[in-house]
């Protein structure tokens, strides 16, 4: 999956993001640093944002991938797998 095709799953990842913590820096992001070390997202806004992504995404994200998804890396390559496996 390239850059580009990830960019809509990003920018939804922001935009849920925002909707969890609205004063979210998303623009400082680091790619491969957890969510909860950059935002300090506590385990029920982690919740929050799996249900937000699926829902956006029209995805389902199960409870035991949550660990791929801890970091905005893996959030994108989840998310562009499973989206890729629904068409």
């Amino acid at each position: 999956m390239n850059a580009k095709s990830q960019e809509p799953i990003r920018e939804t990842i922001f935009r849920v993001l925002s909707d969890v913590i609205p004063n979210a820096d998303t623009k400082a992001i680091k790619p491969d640093i957890s969510f909860h070390d950059q935002l300090e997202l506590d385990s029920i806004d982690f919740l929050r944002l799996m249900m937000g992504l699926e829902k956006e995404l029209n995805v389902t994200i199960f409870d035991f991938d949550y660990p791929k998804l801890s970091t905005l890396k893996g959030c994108e390559n989840y998310l562009s797998e499973r989206k890729a496996a629904t068409v």
